[in-house]
Order: structure tokens, then sequence, then C-alpha cells
């Protein structure tokens, strides 16, 4: 069953005892969240492969110049072997006009002879203009895209840096944020208490032993404490979003009263802890979103009873905000 109806059946669950308004808007701010929770971990995925395709596009590029290097090189030394040749041919051409006049006057043979070679030196020196005219079109050329190549392969560094150091920055913020809350919670991490990060969000686990007796929803005395200190560093972080999500083992729920069976259990748990988060700590119940899972996501197997109490769990779920990382990828 998709998150957005496992919640909306446990807010129907309590619409005998939650106003109607009330309702409609946890629902909303539960969809809005789940839109959020969803575009972040795409930008996330997306933002990874802009930087592994622009990585691969520049080590591309970079090869490309080099290519264009090595073919300025051989180009220059061929401009030069030609200049050296046009140079030598242009020398004889001289000496052979200076022998023309020598004998002008003499030996008419002689004179169309020197003529013919004198016509045989004008013509290769004028291919080897021509070849050394289009050599240096080529070098121009060469040149030309070696300088796009090199502005291109700028370009895109300076991109990859941009991407890179706004990663670096959204990692920076959630670790942050998990060593705020840590040490937040510090006295409560051998009760039951875990803090750890997961695709860019923290995750705040408290196990039911230390927040309700089995089969309740009301929270206890040490886990209102716990949660009261956790309110205390969150209210003066107001860009984090919170999500509140109750989890049950797999053992069908035997209680009586309002509550049908762990899915009811699980959203009525995870309305009690935004009531304290919110009403005792203090923070702005816009943020605050309350679900109910059931026993649709365990964290281990509930074959033993270890595992079991593993997945009776309340996980405060944090997001800081990922604006900044939005507003880089629509530049992009």
């Amino acid at each position: 069953m998709k998150p957005k109806y496992l919640f909306l059946f446990s807010l129907l669950a309590f619409a005998s005892c939650v106003p109607q308004r009330k309702f409609e808007d946890l629902q909303k701010n539960y969809n809005d969240e789940l839109q959020k929770n969803t575009d972040c971990i795409k930008s996330n995925l997306n933002l990874q492969q802009m930087v592994d395709t622009d990585n691969k596009t520049i080590k591309d590029q970079q090869a490309k110049q080099d290519a264009l290097v090595r073919d300025t090189t051989l180009l220059g030394t061929s401009m030069r072997k030609l200049n050296s040749l046009y140079s030598d041919i242009n020398d004889a051409y001289q000496k052979l006009l200076e022998k023309q006049k020598e004998i002008e006057s003499g030996n008419k043979l002689k004179t169309a002879e020197i003529s013919g070679q004198l016509d045989e030196a004008r013509r290769k020196l004028n291919e080897k203009e021509v070849e050394l005219t289009n050599k240096e079109d080529s070098l121009n050329k060469l040149n030309s895209q070696l300088l796009n190549t090199r502005h291109d392969l700028e370009a895109r560094e300076k991109r990859v840096q941009e991407l890179s150091n706004v990663l670096n920055k959204k990692d920076s913020t959630v670790k942050a944020l998990k060593n705020t809350i840590s040490d937040a919670l510090l006295g409560f991490q051998d009760k039951g208490l875990t803090v750890s990060v997961k695709d860019g969000k923290v995750y705040v686990s408290v196990q039911d032993k230390l927040l309700f007796q089995s089969g309740k929803y009301a929270v206890n005395s040490d886990g209102k404490q716990a949660l009261i200190q956790l309110s205390q560093a969150l209210i003066k972080m107001p860009d984090v979003s919170i999500m509140v999500e109750g989890h049950t083992d797999n053992v069908p729920y035997k209680g009586n009263g309002i509550l049908v069976d762990n899915l009811d259990l699980s959203a009525k748990r995870a309305t009690e802890v935004a009531r304290i988060l919110t009403i005792d700590g203090k923070i702005d119940p816009v943020k605050v979103i309350a679900a109910g899972r059931g026993d649709a996501e365990p964290v281990v197997s509930n074959e033993t009873p270890e595992g079991r109490a593993q997945n009776r769990r309340t996980e405060i779920i944090l997001t800081p905000n990922l604006g900044e990382l939005f507003k880089v990828l629509n530049q992009n």
C-alpha cells in the first residue's frame, strides 16, 4: 500500500477524535512533504548523474585538446620546413636571374634552357606558396578549435566545481544537523535511540520501549523528556522540516477502544509524538507531519523477538532546506 494511502487510512481511523479541518491539513502537509522527499531523491540522483556526465565530457575534451596540441606542434614543424625550403628555392631563383642576365646576349639555346629552369622554379615556388598558405590556414583553424575547446573545458570545469560545492555544502549541512541532534540526545542513545543519515536526511529512530508501554500510545516521562530536548535543538533550526513516522512489528494489535490494528496504533503514536514536539516543544506545527506505517516497513526480519523489538519504533525524519540545491539545478 502506498504511503499516502496509509496516512489517509490512519487519519480516517481518528476522524471521530480529530476535527475535519485538522484532518485535511494533516493530509495536505503529508502529501506536500512526500512530494518534497521524492523531488529531493530525484534531484540528488540527477545531480550525481550531471556531475558524472560532465566529468566524462571534461575527460573527452581534455583528450581532444591534447590531440589538437599534438596536431598544432606537427603543423608548426612542417611550416618551419616549408619556410626553409621556400627560402632555398627563392635563393636559387635569384641566382638563375643573375645568370640569365649574364648570358642574355650570348647563346640563345642556353638562354632558353635557363628560361625553362626559371619557369620551373617559378612553378615550384608558386606551389610552395600555395602549400604554405594552406598550412597557415590549417594552423589557424586548429588554433581556433584549441581555443574553443579550452573555453568549453574551463566552463564545464567551473560548472562541475559549482555543483560539487553545492553538494559539499548540503552534505556539511546534514552532517552538522546530525551532530547537533546527537549532542542534544546524547543521554538517551543507550536507551534505544539512534541518530543516522540516509538519503540526505537525518533519522532519529526511537524504540518503543523509550516512548510507550506495550500496546499503548501515551508517551511516558523518559520519552517526553527526550522529545523536549530534541525540540530545543530543532527550534533553533527554522529551515528543517520534520516527519514523524510510527512503525510496529507484525504481531496483530489486540487492544480495545478506538484503535483497530497496528496501522491505527502506529498513526496514533506518531500523532502523540508530533503533539509533544509542537505543543510542549514549541515547534511550529507547519513544519511537522505525522504518519503511521504499521508493519509495512520493517528494518529487520520479524522472525525473532530481537528483530520485532527493532521494528517497533518511531522515526523522526529531519530534512534540511535544499532550496539552494534546487536553484543550482534549475540554472544548469
